[in-house]
């Protein structure tokens, strides 16, 4: 399964929220094999998307909104959609998608609030040799959808394969209990090379300890049942295991992974990921996010990378998505350099921190040693510290020490920019 556009409305504080996953011709010698519907090359999509943004723009909120959404049209259970909508007014939500057959559906739904109703619209097109995802949309633009209740649609489009885990909700594990046990090992084996005593426990099924001397950890279907005495990093890792080892076992899924290496390394999250990315097979899709701009150097297409950005005008806030393949046309181009740039409008906004800033008894603002103007983003940061605030100089780690003036900061971030 997969899916090619979502769109969200008065869900989980989204407003006309929109995101395409296709894209529009096949890159030349992509790391990522088989980005097209299997069979149908021309049917392009995203197939392993890197979701950036500050805190707060959306990032757990889209799976979360994925999720209740797939889960209502599976189940028919419809009480998590209904706490994701705003009580006043109700909430919409479409979505175009592909599930194991050359067909592309496209489920659009109105959430009634108080009633807690839901009114479901469906469509679906064929999805021919030569189509693009554009052709086939624009089949289903021009036909009406029909209405339908959600068990009848359950059986048009099938039972919906998808996986959401993130720390606060992350699934436990219905599977090869070899397989977890395998990605146990190395996982928690990486992360504390004193946990590498690991094994099932013969009394219960898909239960493994973990022994440190004395001290067992209990893992039951994926889940840590006590992590006192275990680093925030180790008892993550058991959530990242699950996760991988469910990737490494299932057929067809579409998966999102939110927030699960928080407290990982660097080097170990992009590897792990890299690991996931590998063994992704035809018609799988893996959404994940993260906070590590170290992943920004990893060799991917540049319509993998999407940025998440919120704003807010008389009291409203609006998320929206940028890939950095609608920015960046040429093949030199640099996503991290673009991000420290903040070309795609995603850095967080640091002004009201501004007034911590070398706070003495006084209430006086000093600003601290910290801002390098030989990085455009440093140098940003210094201009809307200097406008945020009634000190007119501050010391640059670049001259020294020596007061650098709002214009003087301005003059070299122009220079930068030539």
């Amino acid at each position: 399964m997969f899916i090619m556009k979502a769109v969200l409305n008065r869900i989980y504080g989204f407003s006309n929220f929109c995101i395409c996953f296709s894209y529009p011709k096949k890159i030349v010698n992509s790391l990522i094999e088989n980005e097209h519907l299997a069979g149908r090359p021309y049917f392009r999509y995203k197939k392993v998307v890197l979701l950036m943004g500050a805190n707060a723009t959306g990032k757990t909120a889209f799976g979360k909104a994925l999720s209740d959404v797939f889960r209502y049209l599976n189940t028919g259970d419809a009480e998590p959609l209904l706490q994701a909508v705003q009580p006043g007014t109700g909430g919409e939500f479409s979505v175009d998608f592909v599930n194991g057959q050359n067909i592309l559906y496209r489920v659009q739904g109105t959430v009634h609030m108080p009633s807690g109703t839901v009114e479901l619209r469906y469509g679906q097109t064929g999805i021919g040799a030569k189509d693009t995802y554009e052709k086939c949309a624009h089949r289903l633009e021009k036909s009406n959808l029909s209405a339908a209740d959600v068990k009848t649609l359950g059986q048009t489009v099938g039972k919906l394969h998808y996986k959401f885990s993130c720390p606060e909700s992350a699934d436990g594990f219905e599977g090869d209990g070899k397989t977890l046990l395998h990605t146990l090992k190395a996982i928690i084996g990486t992360l504390d090379p004193s946990l590498t005593d690991l094994s099932e426990r013969m009394e219960e099924q898909n239960a493994f300890t973990i022994y440190r001397g004395k001290t067992e950890f209990v893992i039951r279907d994926g889940k840590l049942l006590n992590r006192e005495g275990l680093s925030n990093g180790v008892a993550d890792g058991v959530d990242i295991a699950s996760f991988l080892a469910f990737i490494l076992t299932e057929r067809g899924y579409l998966y999102y992974c939110d927030g699960l290496f928080s407290h990982i390394h660097s080097d170990l999250e992009k590897r792990i990921f890299g690991i996931m990315v590998a063994h992704l097979r035809e018609n799988e899709q893996l959404i994940f996010t993260t906070h590590n701009t170290d992943m920004l150097d990893l060799n991917l297409p540049k319509h993998s990378f999407a940025f998440l950005r919120k704003s807010g005008e008389d009291g409203e806030t609006n998320v929206t998505v940028a890939f950095a393949s609608d920015i960046l046309k040429r093949n030199t181009d640099s996503i991290r350099c673009a991000y420290e740039n903040d070309m795609f409008a995603s850095l967080p906004d640091e002004t009201l921190l501004n007034s911590l800033d070398g706070y003495a008894e006084t209430g006086a603002l000093c600003f601290p040693a910290i801002y390098d103007l030989t990085n455009p983003s440093s140098a940003k940061r210094l201009v809307r510290a200097l406008s945020a605030s009634s000190c007119q100089k501050v010391p640059s780690v670049q001259n020294d020490s020596v007061p650098v003036s709002k214009e003087e900061a301005l003059n070299i971030l122009r220079k930068l920019k030539k």
